[in-house]
């Protein structure tokens, strides 16, 4: 495999005196490293995370709660609403609070634009976007079917009530459930270690294990372990390989959305993210169905000309990063 990052750039210390700045092209895992970033805005970034998500989440689960008790939707044991479309809103509601969270910390305790975690340019790219979802919807569609195939579903069609009440809140709120996840797992937590190594594969590594935990049923059977892991790292490489989130967040809103879709369809809501029983044909058609994405999306990519770096900047005057000193912007 060919290297994710462009050959490395001289260092500050072997520039003479009056040298100006030199190009130092950031890719996406870099973009963290800001000129004022000091060693205790990692840590202090992810305990302000923690906090204030958690105050977030609360707030949307209480939120939840109090709407669904005016509405005079009974609870289930586990707290949610019984009702399955509010069930489902409130799960994705409860995910989706962690974003605001989330980009919050960012501005505030890092002190960098939010928009560096979404891409190089510094912005989300709705047109990339776009291009990513048609794959993205064609190979969801390719593996569904065959996936159907190899195990068809016995579970019987609910009614058209439930199934469009369950779809239309699934289609509202995946988008924000989803954008959470990429924007902690495939770019602050990958960020959060290009701020400090070289290397993007231990802030792979790392954020990939850590999204497949948080998965119902992750560790209870290996291949379904293994399946998460897998999805979590080709998401990384692509986010790595295109300069943005927009690759991973199309997959990922496909992908959530048609099993949020299937599930309403076969009465099946409380078992969409169970990983307990998923096994080695799974495992196999879900790996294939990530790598004729990865490719296809890489392809594109090329022949469009996305950015997959911005313009860095190295201190004048012999100043390592992080350390004070006058910083120019270098354009290419």
């Amino acid at each position: 495999m060919t290297a994710l990052h462009p050959p490395g750039t001289p260092t500050p210390e072997a520039l003479a005196p009056g040298d100006a700045v030199v190009p130092a092209p950031l890719t996406y895992d870099h973009l963290a490293r800001t000129p004022g970033r000091r060693w205790y805005h990692g840590p202090a970034a992810l305990l302000s995370i923690v906090v204030t998500g958690l105050l977030f989440v609360i707030v949307a689960a209480v939120a939840a709660g109090l709407v669904a008790l005016v509405a005079g939707i009974p609870l289930a044991a586990d707290g949610f609403p019984a009702d399955p479309a509010w069930s489902a809103g409130t799960g994705l509601a409860i995910i989706a609070a962690t974003l605001p969270a989330l980009l919050l910390v960012v501005r505030v305790v890092e002190r960098r634009r939010p928009g560096t975690l979404s891409s190089v340019t510094g912005r989300l790219r709705g047109r990339w976007l776009a291009v990513c979802l048609v794959p993205a919807l064609g190979v969801s569609a390719l593996t569904g079917a065959v996936g159907e195939l190899v195990a068809p579903t016995e579970r019987a069609f609910p009614g058209w009530s439930s199934f469009l009440a369950v779809a239309v809140v699934a289609l509202a709120l995946t988008p924000f459930q989803v954008a959470a996840e990429e924007y902690l797992f495939r770019g602050w937590i990958v960020q959060t270690f290009g701020a400090v190594v070289r290397s993007p594969w231990p802030g792979v590594a790392v954020s990939a294990v850590l999204f497949a935990l948080v998965h119902e049923g992750a560790t209870a059977s290996v291949w379904g372990f293994a399946d998460l892991v897998v999805f979590a790292v080709v998401l990384s490489v692509v986010t790595l390989r295109t300069g943005g989130l927009e690759a991973a967040l199309a997959l990922h809103l496909v992908h959530n959305t048609a099993a949020w879709t299937a599930s309403a369809a076969y009465g099946a809501t409380d078992a969409i993210a169970d990983y307990t029983e998923v096994g080695a044909g799974v495992f196999v058609l879900s790996t294939a169905g990530l790598v004729l994405y990865a490719a296809a999306v890489l392809t594109l990519a090329r022949r469009r000309g996305v950015e997959t770096t911005r313009p860095g900047v190295l201190p004048a005057g012999g100043h390592g990063a992080g350390e004070p000193g006058r910083v120019t912007p270098v354009s290419r």
